[in-house]
């Protein structure tokens, strides 16, 4: 296009006889382009210029020149031919499926019947001539699907009326030739288009534009709405409930405002969650945090270090000092001390902990990932890291975090800074506790005579019933400061428990 704008305004200023052609040997403008060492360009004509420039009349060729441009120049502009090809509707119904919306439909007839009204000289508002060509369409609509209907009508026979398949909408005819419900409303002090509404057919576009038009006015609002707004403006499609209840299946707007998530299908359990095993031989780790708490006149951070063993789904809460391998490590060796030995650990890699904050997330980087696993090898304790941005693969634990932050976020923002560093750990001793009397089967809670069901605390301490009931005695609020600390755990561990 950039060429072809320029040669038709050299075309139009100038005529091919008073061209002159410059061979490209002779055209020292061509030397830029075509790399030349400096004794090329030396011994070229840059410099001087070509020899017909020193001649007393410049004539660089008068040969005539070819204007023939070959057909396959990449650089020509194609001709494109656009072929129109009419389309063939063997009826009116098949020419509305090429309408998207009801008021386009109803827009466009208008338009034939205004120009038909101005031959005939008759003037129309708007709104006469929309409405004429909303009656006249539904009346070619209803000639073509209800044919038989129509003339059993027309004929008043009764005997062809027993065969009708709208026979129960005791249907009639108005002064508009529009096929109309009747039924006992007639006395009625409704509108007429509420007692006898319009006939429209099933299955058919326009019948499916015009319940389209009505939910969209209705704000996309579920079946018995549009049905009711398709009613209270005189319409009756036979089938409505089906012909709305797919409008509403196929609809966009609606499939994004109350459409269901698809959920993605699981891959396999690993065998470490399967396997029956003893507590903790296999487990997964994350943390949460950080807390505030006080020492002295000081406030200090401290962060929740969760173990869950993988066959129980028991749980194991460690307080950590700080997000250094140190704790960390300090923190593992309390778990094996009072656990037993651990074959394998699954985790994140650091990066994707759930719950914790900016500043968590940022001494993250502190945690030596290598070293540990170094350590852990070394005592025959393996250590898997999932992949990076996957937290969906570490459920088991995630779910576990949620579980215990969902009730501690809430207690521990408003009253952690009564607590210090031994009173945090007794606090989340007693929420591990909690958490692990929880039961692992629902089916026979509501049964009396059902046995007890089994909680992860009956596998670590092989004790039934309860290991862990509400704090005896009467802990009020005023306890948080009490100068007892085991008062304001005993009170913040009946609010865990309530």
């Amino acid at each position: 296009m950039f060429d072809a704008n320029r040669v038709q305004r050299i075309r139009e200023v100038s005529q091919p006889a008073q061209w002159k052609y410059v061979p490209t040997t002779d055209n020292p403008a061509d030397h830029a382009t075509r790399c030349l060492t400096a004794d090329e360009i030396a011994k070229s004509n840059w410099l001087t210029g070509p020899k017909f420039l020193w001649e007393t009349e410049a004539s660089p060729q008068t040969a005539d020149i070819d204007l023939q441009i070959p057909p396959d120049d990449v650089e020509v502009k194609p001709t494109v031919v656009h072929i129109v090809q009419r389309m063939k509707f063997t009826s009116f119904t098949e020419r509305m499926s090429r309408f998207s919306s009801y008021s386009k439909a109803v827009t466009a007839v208008a338009v034939i019947v205004e120009c038909s009204l101005k031959k005939r000289g008759k003037l129309f508002s708007k709104t006469q001539v929309r409405n004429l060509a909303e009656t006249n369409l539904i009346r070619v609509i209803q000639q073509e699907t209800f044919k038989d209907s129509i003339q059993n009508l027309q004929k008043r026979s009764t005997s062809s009326r027993r065969d009708d398949p709208l026979k129960n909408l005791d249907p009639f005819l108005d002064e508009n030739g529009l096929l109309l419900v009747g039924g006992r409303l007639k006395r009625s002090a409704f509108l007429y288009g509420v007692k006898h509404p319009i006939l429209l057919p099933k299955r058919n576009h326009f019948s499916m534009l015009v319940a389209s038009h009505y939910h969209d006015r209705i704000g996309h609002q579920g079946r018995g709405m549009t049905n009711n707004e398709i009613r209270n403006h005189g319409y009756w499609i036979v089938g409505c409930r089906s012909t709305v209840s797919s409008l509403i299946q196929n609809c966009v707007t609606c499939k994004k405002l109350r459409g269901r998530r698809v959920s993605q299908k699981m891959a396999n359990l690993p065998e470490d969650r399967t396997e029956p095993s003893p507590p903790f031989t296999h487990c997964g780790l994350d943390c949460f945090g950080p807390f505030m708490i006080k020492e002295g006149r000081k406030e200090l951070k401290r962060y929740g270090l969760i173990f869950t063993c993988l066959a129980s789904r028991a749980v194991h809460i460690e307080v950590l000092d700080d997000m250094s391998m140190d704790s960390f490590i300090n923190a593992l060796r309390c778990l094996i001390a009072i656990r037993g030995k651990v074959l394998m650990i699954r985790c994140d890699q650091g990066t994707n902990f759930v719950g914790a904050s900016h500043e968590l997330k940022e001494n993250l980087n502190k945690l030596n990932i290598d070293s540990i696993a170094r350590k852990l090898l070394s005592q025959n304790c393996e250590f898997l890291f999932n992949t990076l941005s996957s937290s969906h693969v570490g459920g088991v634990w995630e779910r576990q975090i949620r579980t215990i932050r969902s009730v501690l976020d809430g207690i521990l923002i408003q009253n952690g800074t009564q607590l210090n560093t031994s009173t945090l750990r007794t606090f989340l001793y007693e929420t591990m506790a909690i958490i692990n009397s929880r039961p692992l089967m629902v089916d026979d809670l509501e049964d009396p005579n059902g046995p007890l069901p089994l909680s992860p605390n009956n596998i670590l301490t092989m004790k039934s019933g309860i290991v862990t009931p509400p704090p005896p005695g009467d802990f009020v609020r005023e306890d948080k400061y009490a100068r007892k600390r085991w008062r304001r755990v005993q009170y913040l561990a009946n609010l865990f428990w309530t």
